[in-house]
C-alpha cells in the first residue's frame, strides 16, 4: 500500500509549515487517519504487537508518558496540555507501527522516510545558495519548520545518510544509484553549508563507522586512516569558515563557554529535582532559577540531549531515555544471519549507524524533540518484531533456515561487513 510511502514522506516533508494555509487544516492529522483507514484490511505478515512488545517501543512510549508526568507541578490542566504535545509522537509511532505489515511494506516506509529527508536536505542547500537563509540563519543552510536552524538541519541528515550509502552499494540499477549517489553528495554538502561544528564532527564519526561496518578488513586498515585524516582537515575547515561567517560576534570559544554554562544549570536542577525533573520543554524557563545565566543564553535549552533530559524530566524520564537507546542498538546488533533477507540485514546496518550518529550529535544540541530518535527505535522495534517468528522457527528447524529472500524480492547480496561485528 501507498500509506506506508505516503506517511513518512509527509512527516518530514512538513506539508502545513511549507504550504502555511494548510496549517488550520492540521494535514499530517489527516493523512494519519487516511492511512490507517486504508490499513484496517491489511495482514500483517507477523505480530504487530510484538512491536509494540518490544522492550525499545516500551522505553520510548514510557518516556513519552513520564513527559506529560513531569509538568505535575502546573495542575492537571497542565499535565494534559503536556499530554496533547507529545501524543503527535505517540501517534506517529503507533500509525507507523500499523500501516508497516510487511516487509514490503517496511521498504516503502523507508524510501518514503528517505525522499521526505532528501527534500528538506536539497532545500536546505537551495536556500543557502540562494540567499533565503541570510535573516533566519545567517546564510548558513538550513531548510523550514523544525530543521529551519541550521544545527537542526543536521540532524536529519545524520537521520538518513546511512540509508542512502548503502543502498547505493546494494541496489542495483543506475538510475536509483545515481539517485542515492546525489543524496549521499548532499548530504555531505548540507552539512558542509551548515557549518554546524557538531555537524560536521558527526559526519566524520558517521562516516567512519560506514568503514568499519561496510568495508572489508583489508580496505578498513586503508581507509580509516584516509578518513581520519580528511575529516581533520574537515573539521578545522568548519571551523574556520563558521568563524569567517560570525566574525566576533559568537566563535567557537564563546560556544564552549555557553555551553558549559548551560550545562551546569542543568547539573543543579538535578540536584535539587532528581526524580522529575523541572518539567518538559521547560529547562530555558527555569535555568535562571538556578544557576547564572547570561544574557545571551536566557531561554535556551541545555544544547545537550542528556542533560536537557535529565534536567527536565528527572531520572524517571533518563532511565527511559536510555533504556530506548540501549534496547535499540542491543536489537540491531543481534545476528540475524539466515532469518534475514540481504536488504534486512543492510537496513538494519543502517538503522544501527544512524543511532551511533545522532547519540553522538546530541551531545551538541537539545534536541529531545527531533524524529529520529522516534523512527529508529519505531524501525528497530519493527524489524525486532519480523525477526521474533523466524528466530523461533530457526530454533526448532533441524537445518538453519535459508535467508529469506523471497519476502522484499530481488535482492542485492548484503554488505561484506555488516554482520561481521554482529558474531
Amino acid at each position: 500500500m501507498l500509506s506506508s510511502f505516503i506517511f513518512p514522506f509527509a512527516n518530514f516533508f512538513q506539508p502545513g509549515v511549507f504550504w502555511p494555509e494548510l496549517a488550520d487544516f492540521r494535514p499530517m492529522q489527516v493523512i494519519a487517519i487516511l492511512v490507517l483507514l486504508s490499513s484496517l484490511r491489511s495482514k500483517a505478515t507477523y505480530d504487530r504487537m510484538d512491536a509494540l512488545r518490544h522492550p525499545a517501543a516500551k522505553w520510548m512510549l514510557l518516556y513519552i508518558f513520564i513527559q506529560t508526568l513531569s509538568v505535575y507541578r502546573t495542575g492537571l490542566a497542565g499535565m494534559v496540555q503536556e499530554f496533547s504535545f507529545w501524543l503527535v509522537y505517540l501517534m506517529f509511532v503507533l500509525v507507523s507501527i500499523r500501516i508497516i505489515d510487511s516487509p514490503q511494506a517496511l521498504r516503502r516506509y523507508i524510501f518514503g522516510m528517505m525522499l521526505g529527508s532528501a527534500w528538506i536536505i536539497f532545500w536546505g542547500i537551495y536556500a543557502c545558495l540562494t540567499g533565503l537563509t541570510l535573516a533566519t540563519n545567517g546564510g548558513r543552510a538550513g531548510a523550514y519548520g523544525m530543521y529551519e536552524n541550521h544545527n537542526d538541519y543536521t540532524f536529519i541528515i545524520m537521520q538518513t545518510l546511512p540509508f542512502y550509502y548503502i543502498y547505493w552499494r546494494t541496489e542495483k540499477g543506475w538510475i536509483r544509484r545515481t539517485l542515492l549517489l546525489a543524496a549521499v553528495l548532499a548530504s555531505m554538502v548540507g552539512v558542509a553549508l551548515s557549518l554546524s561544528r557538531g555537524g560536521m564532527i558527526a559526519l566524520v564519526l558517521e562516516i567512519l563507522l560506514f568503514v568499519i561496518y561496510t568495508m572489508k578488513p583489508r580496505m578498513r586498515l586503508i581507509m580509516l586512516p584516509l578518513v581520519l585524516a580528511l575529516g581533520a582537515g574537515a573539521v578545522a575547515y568548519q571551523y574556520t569558515a563558521r568563524a569567517a561567517n560570525q566574525g566576533d560576534v559568537y566563535t567557537a570559544e564563546d560556544a564552549e563557554t555557553s555551553r558549559v554554562e548551560l550545562w551546569r544549570a542543568g547539573e543543579a536542577i538535578f540536584y535539587v529535582h532528581p526524580f522529575l525533573g523541572v518539567g518538559s520543554r521547560s529547562f530555558g524557563e527555569y535555568a535562571p532559577d538556578y544557576a547564572e545565566i547570561s544574557h545571551d543564553n536566557r531561554g535556551k535549552n541545555a544544547h545537550n540531549t542528556f542533560i536537557e533530559t535529565v534536567a527536565t524530566t528527572g531520572l524517571f524520564g533518563f532511565v527511559a531515555f536510555l533504556g530506548m537507546l540501549i534496547s535499540t542498538i542491543r536489537e540491531l546488533r543481534r545476528p540475524v544471519t539466515g532469518i534475514a533477507s540481504d536488504w534486512e540485514r543492510n537496513t538494519r546496518t543502517a538503522i544501527l549507524i544512524a543511532i551511533y550518529a545522532i547519540c553522538f550529535r546530541a551531545n551538541f544540541d537539545a534536541k529531545t524533540l527531533d524524529w529520529s530518535f522516534y523512527i529508529l527505535v519505531t524501525l528497530a522495534a519493527v524489524s525486532g518484531a519480523m525477526m521474533k517468528p523466524r528466530r523461533a522457527a530457526a530454533a526448532l528447524a533441524p537445518e538453519p533456515a535459508a535467508p529469506a529472500q523471497a519476502l522484499v524480492g530481488a535482492e542485492a547480496p548484503a554488505l561484506p561487513a555488516t554482520n561481521h561485528l554482529h558474531r
